[in-house]
């Protein structure tokens, strides 16, 4: 079910929206985080991977894409349970600070509440420390036994994030 945030459109990635989404993040981050980041490493054949495993949202504006967000499963704190690992939500530039992050990380974790995950973890490059506040105002707490899918050996560890799913809601 696509959800809406100020006249903009959430839905459901599909396979075939690796080549977008690949491009579309690469323009989110481009000049926002270092050059070694696994995003630039990524390919449209990864992203598609990661889509086909897990799940992801393109978020438009007027029928034009100006955010994503994806996740895949892992297993939970102590390899106990099934839940999702959050990865890549960004925004393009011009639209960031009006919530749609925000709008974008709930559907996610919606779709991974449907798959009966019990929780999410997420990371945050240790250059963009400001986003803690972002994901502590959503109910993610500072977890440093995360451990990510697609580690990268090149940067600073990042820090972790992890959010239990209510059963109640």
């Amino acid at each position: 079910m696509p959800a809406k945030a100020q006249n903009s459109a959430v839905r459901h990635a599909t396979v075939a929206d690796g080549f977008l989404i690949e491009a579309l993040t690469r323009r989110i981050w481009t000049g926002r985080v270092s050059a070694e980041s696994t995003v630039f490493r990524e390919t449209p054949e990864s992203v598609q991977a990661q889509l086909a495993n897990g799940g992801g949202v393109v978020l438009e504006k007027d029928g034009e894409p100006i955010g994503s967000g994806r996740f895949v499963p892992v297993s939970g704190p102590d390899g106990q349970g099934e839940w999702i690992e959050i990865k890549r939500i960004g925004v393009l530039p011009g639209f960031q600070g009006q919530g749609i992050g925000a709008v974008i990380l709930a559907e996610l974790e919606r779709m991974g509440r449907l798959r009966k995950a019990e929780g999410a973890q997420l990371a945050i490059r240790s250059d963009q420390p400001r986003l803690i506040v972002f994901y502590e105002a959503l109910d993610y707490i500072r977890a440093d036994d995360v451990e990510l899918t697609t580690p990268n050996p090149l940067s600073p560890p990042p820090f972790g994030m992890r959010k239990i799913f209510r059963t109640d809601t």
